[in-house]
């Protein structure tokens, strides 16, 4: 009783500064920088960059350094500043934030981007950060997200932005509805049925892939994804406490040269990463890790590790201290209270009148250009 008690208590402290930090930091760290968008929109990328990589660390950091959550990576040694996709298996809902833990140690906050469900971008605080960051946001229909992401791949294009874009292939997390679906495809297509992945669906990676190829992807980083002890499938089990006991990546890079021009090729090439992701978790889940090549070395390791640790600990001491001093001025400073007042209300005006953030810095964006 005691344990449940104390990991309940956890899981809402944890979820409390999560969204406590993403609320106030959208409005009192990024909101003074929104008069760029207007004036110096390259200005605007960078900082709303840098604020999001401040606190894209601060979820693993409370993880590792107050919930005993560990993080294993083993496989390919990737470039830190490499512009690249990443593909991953979607073991659960909250496969993209432990794999901000990965990014950390493997590439560049900065510059990650995720593709997310349309309706995420209407959350207040968390959605509006996302929005001016430049996530991208799906309804999943193809019909109508194929424009939005022409557009908004000019936008990355144009600005020679060195993207590290995470997507998910499978469309959904492994569920049961997800793995029912996911069986029926294969019968109806004489596939196997997979036990630990679900059977990607290869059109939007086939369409990133002949849109940024040839402009500013240099690789695939084909990630896959496993759990051990006290596995943690979505929200519901953060706010109980129930945080992941080890993560487990493994990390394959492919040149963007070793990936097929056309366009069926493509789609085998894909279908051929899930059916070996189908294997390697298999023995993974059975052995209990991953036993392939590795080419991150010990020091490597031991490096990384330290420097993650110390960049952690910076991110929890800052948005504590952050969150004390928004306290203090919203109960001190009139002018405070009014400005969060001024700028929540901005981002619900530019929500419904433009679609959020990020529609308002294509639209600007274009604008630029054609007066140019």
């Amino acid at each position: 009783m005691l344990e449940t008690a104390k990991g309940i208590i956890s899981g809402l402290l944890f979820s409390i500064i999560l969204y406590l930090t993403s609320f106030f930091g959208v409005i009192y760290i990024i909101g003074p920088a929104l008069p760029f968008l207007f004036i110096n929109g390259g200005f605007f990328r960078k900082y709303a960059d840098f604020a999001a990589h401040t606190w894209l660390m601060l979820p693993g950091a409370l993880m590792e350094l107050f919930c005993g959550t560990k993080i294993f990576i083993k496989g390919d040694k990737v470039p830190r500043d490499e512009s690249a996709l990443i593909i991953m298996n979607h073991r659960c809902r909250l496969d993209w934030m432990f794999y901000f833990m990965v990014l950390l140690r493997t590439g560049r906050l900065d510059h990650e981007k995720i593709i997310l469900r349309d309706d995420l971008k209407l959350v207040p605080g968390p959605g509006w950060a996302m929005q001016s960051c430049m996530f991208l946001f799906l309804k999943r229909r193809w019909e109508q997200d194929k424009d939005y992401l022409i557009a908004i791949f000019n936008y990355f294009l144009d600005t020679e932005y060195p993207l590290q874009l995470l997507i998910f292939p499978e469309g959904t997390n492994y569920c049961k509805e997800g793995k029912a679906k996911s069986d029926a495809y294969a019968k109806k297509n004489n596939l196997p049925i997979y036990e630990y992945v679900l059977h990607p669906r290869v059109r939007g990676f086939n369409f990133i892939i002949q849109r940024l190829r040839d402009k500013t992807l240099k690789a695939v980083h084909d990630v896959t994804i496993g759990y051990k002890d006290r596995f943690c499938y979505g929200e519901l089990d953060l706010f109980s406490g129930k945080f992941p006991g080890e993560i487990h990546v493994y990390i394959t890079r492919y040149d963007i040269e070793a990936i097929p021009r056309d366009s069926d090729s493509i789609d085998d090439w894909c279908v051929k990463r899930w059916s070996e992701k189908e294997e390697r978790l298999e023995k993974f889940y059975k052995e209990g890790d991953f036993f392939e090549h590795n080419s991150i070395s010990e020091s490597d390791r031991i490096d990384t590790e330290l420097m993650a640790t110390r960049k952690m600990q910076a991110a929890v001491l800052f948005w504590m201290a952050f969150l004390f001093c928004v306290a203090y001025g919203i109960s001190q400073f009139f002018l405070m209270r009014w400005f969060g007042i001024f700028v929540t209300v901005f981002y619900f005006v530019v929500l419904y009148k433009f679609g959020g953030i990020d529609m308002l810095q294509i639209q600007l964006h274009e604008e630029n250009k054609k007066k140019k």
